[in-house]
């Protein structure tokens, strides 16, 4: 039988297994914190956007709409997302088919804040189109708030 030779300060491989099992049974049920059900966060969209309107100025659209006030602090609007939906006059409108919006512009707040939370928007329209346009704040999460109405614009 092959005689094991020792190594003074060497702690055999079964002995050191044992070690880690039994410190691992110490620590893993102890947790990290407080046990019970997890909590959704609060997370609260941020207010819609109040009044929608659009008028024709010259060749572009303005789009107006009020900025409804945040009802927490931590429910601040950082800006809006403006969609636009547009299809030539020459094409039959399709009542009760679905809009298919694409957005047309990220607006933060600082750019869009005017006196009395006014807030316009600006567009260039081509001629002979049929355009919907609607607005959906977004806050500093990026978690977006509810549509705005629909706004319809024909240009000749």
């Amino acid at each position: 039988m092959p005689m094991m030779k020792r190594f003074p300060g060497r702690i055999p491989s079964q002995i050191l297994l044992g070690l880690v099992a039994v410190a691992l049974c110490l620590v893993l049920p102890a947790g990290c914190g407080k046990k019970g059900p997890p909590k959704l966060p609060d997370v609260t969209p941020p207010s819609s956007v109040n009044n929608l309107a659009a008028t024709l100025e010259g060749g572009d659209v303005v789009l107006r709409w009020t900025a409804a006030a945040a009802k927490k602090e931590d429910q601040a609007t950082e800006g809006y997302l403006i969609y636009r939906s547009a299809e030539p006059v020459s094409e039959e409108a399709c009542e009760g088919c679905p809009v298919l919006f694409q957005r047309a512009a990220k607006i933060p707040l600082a750019e869009a804040v005017a006196a009395s939370n006014a807030m316009v928007y600006r567009e260039a329209l081509l001629p002979a189109t049929r355009y919907r346009f609607k607005v959906v704040p977004y806050d500093t999460q990026g978690q977006l708030g509810p549509n705005s109405n629909i706004v319809r614009i024909v240009t000749d």
